[in-house]
């Protein structure tokens, strides 16, 4: 299994290409300008077939409608997520500079699957940031979208937001057993483990 982390938009949006040995493909959130994802997934010889979002917010769904037509991908998101997705002024599409709806192909629930080639992801309701957002965990990784950053979390000030319901979801993330290397929706990697010791959130 191959991590692609291509920072994408105004806000550099860490955009997932996630890839087994056959080329079978999942892009994980993607916002802005598409060209560099579509370059990569040429030069490597991938066949994107699903977008899985974590959550609803203008900055992970703005190339959504441009990946999906290009390569006929099918979206995911989470069933309590909707009102986020559909909706430009709760996704804050509309205060910046355009307005962005995403229809989603499926919905997913807390403990659901979604495999793809030889990748199995399993999905993890973490709600707080947005009242939808979700974790998405394959082997010993995690998708975090915007509920956990190295040293910080997701803001909750923002529509559908809830600051003690992101509490509980990061309690959920810190329980969870054994160690994860976590791939959040901005800035560098980190581990369950970094985050434990020292995320003062956690």
């Amino acid at each position: 299994m191959k991590i692609k982390t291509l920072p994408m938009g105004s806000i550099g949006t860490n955009c997932y290409v996630v890839s087994d040995d056959a080329g079978n493909a999942v892009i994980i959130d993607c916002d802005g300008d598409p060209r560099p994802l579509y370059f990569y997934i040429s030069e490597n010889n991938l066949t994107p077939t699903h977008i899985l979002l974590t959550h609803g917010h203008y900055d992970h769904i703005g190339a959504v409608a441009a990946v999906k037509e290009q390569y006929g991908c099918k979206v995911i998101a989470g069933k309590d997520e909707i009102r986020v997705l559909t909706d430009p002024a709760v996704n804050c599409s509309v205060f910046c500079g355009g307005e962005i709806t995403v229809f989603p192909d499926e919905l997913v629930s807390d403990g659901d699957s979604i495999t793809v080639g030889d990748m199995k992801f399993e999905v993890l309701f973490t709600p707080g940031h947005t009242e939808g957002s979700l974790c998405y965990i394959i082997e010993d990784i995690i998708f975090s979208g915007d509920t956990l950053f190295q040293g910080s979390c997701g803001r909750t000030d923002l529509a559908t937001g809830d600051w003690s319901t992101i509490l509980r979801s990061l309690k959920l993330l810190r329980d969870l057993p054994g160690d994860y290397t976590v791939y959040p929706g901005h800035g560098p990697s980190t581990t369950l483990g970094i985050e434990r010791s020292s995320n003062p959130y956690m």
